[in-house]
């Protein structure tokens, strides 16, 4: 029998959580949005493509803890894939891309691409606090 190293031991952890935890998938952008206006919760939503390592990373990272704590937080949080036509509206062009929205679209800055681990969560953070404050 071998043993496992810590790191290994600690990873395989985090994978397990990781996996308990799923970001729900979009089904309809627009329903979506009108539960923001009736909920006053801003929908934070996670633009990715298939195997983009930077969109796990941010899923795991970020994102997974806010879905599971969705209603504690006060946000809706969902995950689609780039290229839908209902997302076309945001020109999206680079991943992942993090959006904000309310009823009337976009009512945050986007955060684009992944730049720093440091200093993701306190934009991810400074983004949620201003969408809340436009949908009071």
């Amino acid at each position: 029998m071998s043993k496992q190293s810590q790191p290994q031991q600690q990873q395989q952890q985090s994978q397990t959580r990781a996996a308990q935890t799923s970001i729900p998938k979009l089904d309809v952008l627009e329903k979506q949005l009108e539960r923001t206006a009736k909920q006053k919760r801003p929908l934070v939503l996670l633009v990715t493509m298939p195997g983009c390592a930077w969109c796990d990373l941010v899923k795991q990272d970020y994102l997974q803890h806010l879905a599971r704590d969705q209603d504690k937080e006060g946000v809706f949080v969902f995950e689609t894939i780039q290229g839908g036509v209902e997302l076309q509206r945001y020109r999206i062009t680079m991943v992942p891309t993090v959006l904000f929205l309310g009823p009337q679209g976009e009512i945050a800055e986007r955060l684009i691409g992944y730049g720093s681990r440091d200093f993701y969560g306190a934009y991810l953070n400074e983004r949620i606090a201003n969408a809340k404050k436009k949908l009071i």
